[in-house]
């Protein structure tokens, strides 16, 4: 058994993937910290033996301070700079972190997309970071649609653009197996921060803290988060399409004249799939089919594409999309010796 582990927006969602390729996603809705009475692990055993997982794998934040995939006894402040920027700390996912990390149990930790990575040209390195540690697992979940369905069966080491349509709206390029650039600007929730930001900072307007969580279209169109639960509103779908097609649209200069071309576009997130009030789904399948081969996501693809990486990790493969696994093998199975789990 493999677990993934999706540290999103919504909630922190896990996926069990069996070794016949059946997969079950059980979702623990974020919370703010002195509410958690629960324990991760006695809710992951209504479901699994724990005996039977064989990897984790977990995507905490910006996962911006690791550079490979790495055992989570050897991450510090669980794989990320600071939290700067993100605000609404609910500490779900971090209870959910520390727990693995006294747990015994088999536990890697993937890395965001950032400046510390190899891309395809210095331009990407800029960044710091590019996009979290979950748009790591939509790639890893676009690269086995690409080289299994959109490709062939047979094919390896596709190159294409993952795209999250969602509280951020990012996308993601791999170019023939690894993971080699990104770019995101704005969001639904998310956004980075521009010069009218700094400056409600300056004036004491915002909090530093908060300026991730409140430079998206959500804020800035004048909305609140409860416009949000559920299918937002008409106009804020029409500019998460607009984000979505300035992302992608971003990316093709790279993989033609750097790369290989594109094999297809993979859309991910929730409003990817949305059809009324606004045809999201529709218009970015007929619009981005003109550049490549489009394929939609099925829901909570993100905690699969983690437990890919998880069964990756088991497999003692060097490298996932590209970037380096660096496991002990022989440290897990001790220490899982030495659990009290």
């Amino acid at each position: 058994m493999f677990v993934g582990i999706d540290h999103s927006t919504t909630g922190v969602k896990t996926c069990l993937l069996s070794e016949d390729g059946s997969s079950e996603v059980v979702t623990v809705d974020r919370s703010p910290d002195e509410d958690c009475d629960w324990s991760y692990l006695e809710i992951l055993q209504e479901h699994v033996d724990l005996n039977d997982i064989e990897m984790v794998s977990y995507g905490y934040s910006y996962g911006d301070n690791i550079d490979s995939v790495i055992d989570i006894t050897q991450t510090e402040n669980r794989g990320i700079v600071d939290t700067l920027g993100l605000g609404h700390e609910f500490g779900t996912g971090t209870l959910i972190y520390d727990e693995l990390q006294q747990s015994g149990i088999p536990t890697t930790v993937f890395p965001g997309i950032h400046d510390g990575l190899d891309t395809i040209h210095p331009y990407f390195s800029h960044y710091s970071p590019l996009t979290g540690a979950d748009k790591f697992a939509t790639a890893r979940y676009a690269q086995e649609v690409v080289e299994n369905h959109i490709i062939s069966p047979q094919a390896q080491e596709g190159t294409f653009i993952a795209a999250n349509v969602s509280s951020s709206a990012m996308a993601s390029y791999v170019d023939r197996g690894s993971l080699r650039g990104a770019f995101h600007w704005i969001g639904l929730i998310h956004g980075w921060g521009d010069v009218e930001c700094l400056r409600q900072i300056q004036r004491g307007e915002q909090d530093l803290h908060d300026a991730f969580m409140k430079s998206g279209l959500l804020c800035r169109s004048g909305y609140e988060f409860e416009d949000v639960k559920g299918i937002p509103p008409e106009e804020l779908l029409e500019l998460v399409y607009c984000a979505t097609l300035h992302n992608v649209y971003s990316l093709v200069p790279f993989s033609e004249h750097l790369g290989s071309g594109l094999d297809g576009i993979v859309l991910s997130g929730r409003l990817s799939r949305i059809e009324e009030p606004f045809d999201m789904q529709g218009r970015l399948r007929d619009e981005l089919s003109e550049i490549a081969p489009v394929h939609v996501c099925q829901g909570k693809s993100t905690a699969l594409g983690a437990a890919f990486v998880a069964r990756d990790v088991a497999s003692d493969a060097s490298e996932t999309l590209g970037v380096p696994i660096q496991f002990d093998s022989a440290n897990t199975s001790a220490r899982a010796i030495r659990s009290n789990v």
